[in-house]
């Protein structure tokens, strides 16, 4: 088997690969347990924890520009290869470019910056809730017409409530009654399941914290 000349081949990069994922394995459960000690710990460790929090936003920064030319090179190979799609490619690149170019020169709060911000953005943001809207009663209908149990009743009721109390009628006007009853489904059973929600997400993230910190998990390619 020593003999064996794949077998001699492999060892060395087997061995430096195994090398890497220890060190990386080791690097993450060290930062976080001193990120973790810098909440719990006042002292050394909440100044060591600001150094690698200031540190991960470093990277996360020079991750967003990765991925903004990885964005810009694949929609500029679809828009020189005319694939199916590519003027949509086209637009996007070119709204990036103008984008940068008028944020660099005149700032984020400058007069440009806004009116891109509130001509452009903000139109097409509402013109995307305005089509979620239709999705939602269309999507409404046809639960009804397919499979209707009592939760597609209750989800059909629920979005005619909240567009009726939203939307004032032609003649009526806004009608009181129906915009109680729209801020309380909005502040009480949908505020009750956005927390559940953010309740569910946070012990996920608690949980898969704990699973990297004890090595269990890799993501970090060890």
């Amino acid at each position: 088997m020593v003999d064996h000349p794949d077998y001699l081949d492999r060892q060395p990069g087997e061995a430096g690969r195994s090398v890497v994922k220890t060190v990386n394995a080791v690097v993450a459960i060290a930062a976080g347990l001193l990120v973790l000690l810098g909440y719990f710990v006042p002292g050394v460790f909440a100044d060591v924890r600001d150094i690698i929090l200031q540190w991960a936003v470093v990277l996360a920064g020079f991750a967003l520009l990765v991925g903004i030319a990885n964005m810009l090179r694949v929609h500029w190979k679809k828009t020189r290869s005319r694939q199916r799609g590519s003027g949509y490619s086209l637009v996007l690149i070119v709204s990036l470019l103008v984008t940068l170019v008028v944020v660099g020169l005149f700032g984020p709060t400058g007069d440009w910056s806004l009116w891109l911000f509130n001509w452009i953005q903000v139109p097409v943001e509402n013109s995307l809730m305005a089509i979620l809207a239709i999705v939602l009663l269309y999507a409404a209908a046809r639960l009804l017409r397919r499979r209707p149990n009592t939760f597609t009743i209750v989800f059909a009721i629920t979005v005619f409530l909240i567009l009726l109390g939203t939307a004032p009628f032609f003649i009526l006007g806004e009608v009181s009654l129906l915009g109680q009853v729209r801020t309380w489904l909005v502040q009480v059973p949908a505020a009750a399941g956005a927390r559940g929600l953010l309740l569910g997400v946070a012990l996920g993230t608690i949980a898969a914290g704990l699973r990297v910190l004890m090595g269990v998990d890799r993501p970090y390619g060890g």
